[in-house]
C-alpha cells in the first residue's frame, strides 16, 4: 500500500534536455516607411535585426515616413529587439511575406507585429495571415483602403467585424496619440 499514490503526481527533470523551450514574444516586427533613410543601415525590403535601438539608429532613420518616429516612440518607452522592414513606395504586400524568413535570417521570430500609419485593410490582412503561421498578434489602426483612419464608432465597429480573427487587435485612435488629445 505504500506505493499507492491518490492524486497528482508531478515529475522534474534535473537532468538532460529540457522538453519545452520557452518562446521569445517580445520581440517586434515593425513595418516602416522613410525616403531617406540610409540604406546601408536600413535596406529597402529586406528585414534588419536591431537588438536595441541606439541614437545612430534614430539619427540614420531619415526624416520622411515613419521610421524615425517609431524607432524614437518605442526607445522612449523600452529598448527591445525589433526585426524592422523598411517598405518602399508605394506599399507593396506581396513583400511583407519576407518577415516569414526571420528565423532561417536571425534565428527569431517577430510576434508582436504592427505597421503604424500604413495598416490599411490590404497590410492588415497580410499581417494577419503572417501571423497566423508565426502565431504572432497583430496590432492595427482601423483605417481605410486609402490610409484614412476610421474616427466613426459605427464605422470601427462594421471595420472590426470584416475580421474574424483572434491575431488581430484593433487600436483606438492614432498610433502612440491617446484618444481625446
Amino acid at each position: 500500500m505504500t506505493a499507492f499514490h491518490h492524486g497528482i503526481s508531478a515529475q522534474e527533470l534535473t537532468q538532460g534536455i529540457m522538453p519545452m523551450r520557452n518562446a521569445n514574444v517580445s520581440v517586434i516586427g515593425l513595418v516602416v516607411t522613410s525616403t531617406d533613410a540610409d540604406d546601408i543601415m536600413y535596406p529597402s525590403d529586406t528585414p534588419v535585426l536591431l537588438t536595441g535601438i541606439t541614437q545612430d539608429n534614430i539619427d540614420n532613420a531619415g526624416t520622411n515616413g515613419t521610421l524615425r518616429d517609431c524607432l524614437q516612440a518605442i526607445r522612449d518607452i523600452h529598448n527591445p529587439t525589433i526585426v524592422l522592414l523598411r517598405m518602399t513606395e508605394p506599399l507593396d504586400v506581396d513583400t511583407l511575406d519576407v518577415l516569414l524568413t526571420c528565423p532561417s535570417r536571425f534565428g527569431l521570430m517577430p510576434k508582436r507585429l504592427g505597421a503604424p500609419e500604413i495598416d490599411t485593410p490590404d497590410v492588415v490582412l497580410k499581417l494577419v495571415s503572417i501571423a497566423k503561421k508565426r502565431r504572432g498578434i497583430v496590432y492595427a489602426s482601423p483605417r481605410t483602403a486609402d490610409g484614412a483612419l476610421i474616427t466613426d464608432k459605427a464605422a470601427i465597429v462594421t471595420y472590426r467585424d470584416t475580421y474574424g480573427d483572434r491575431e488581430l487587435c484593433l487600436i483606438d485612435g492614432e498610433w502612440g496619440v491617446p484618444a481625446g488629445k
